[in-house]
């Protein structure tokens, strides 16, 4: 064999093996891109994590009820700013009237479904009971006031931007109703989406017109 030729062979199987190969480097390429892609996937969620907003749950409520006010206690007092502005929206304001607190937000589907049964209920017995909302841990007042007036409930509402008045009735979960007595005591509370028929039944045990 020609030695020359031998030198030769010798020469590119040392340079093939000291340079990597082109399906090699393209290797190394795709992995750094996932490594990077995965890095920034990683990034991303942590930040949802930590940002995501955090509100009393919408829940479809079990068939044993979460923790209340027990029956007969006297509800805590507030006084909250009212959505839309005006006079404050104190409880005490209602003393000596029957009265109902429906704690809602805009962002809860439940909560909107019954919204127009508050506003039927508010304008039946005007003057025999009181009904007032609590707009619980919400960010949006415009959606609140958009979604009373498209259920053409006019009755007051208070603004409860940090759930405070909400966890003083130990809820952690919307929407949720209570029924004071004249005296401001618990007669009934209610979870979940309230039907007309339901709120006109605990209006009547309220005002004395049928027993509870």
């Amino acid at each position: 064999m020609d030695p020359t030729t031998d030198e030769t062979t010798a020469t590119v199987a040392a340079a093939a093996g000291a340079v990597p190969s082109g399906p090699a480097r393209s290797d190394d390429r795709v992995w750094k891109i996932l490594a990077v892609v995965a890095a920034l996937v990683l990034i991303g969620f942590i930040v949802f994590v930590v940002t995501r907003p955090r509100h009393p749950r919408v829940t479809t409520f079990p068939a044993t009820p979460p923790a209340t006010l027990p029956l007969g206690s006297t509800a805590p007092g507030f006084t909250l700013p009212r959505l839309g502005g005006g006079p404050p929206l104190a409880l005490t304001s209602t003393r000596g009237t029957p009265t109902v607190v429906n704690f809602f937000a805009s962002w809860c589907p439940d909560c909107k479904a019954e919204l127009a049964a508050f506003g039927t209920l508010a304008a039946r017995t005007a003057g025999r009971m009181a009904v007032i909302g609590v707009d619980s841990n919400d960010n949006s007042g415009t959606a609140a006031q958009a979604l009373l007036a498209a259920a053409k409930a006019t009755y007051p509402v208070g603004v409860d931007p940090n759930a405070t008045v909400a966890s003083s009735y130990q809820i952690d979960a919307l929407p949720v109703t209570y029924f004071l007595d004249a005296q401001g005591r618990v007669v009934h509370v209610s979870f979940g989406t309230q039907t007309l028929a339901a709120l006109e039944h605990w209006s009547a045990v309220l005002t004395g017109g049928v027993a509870a």
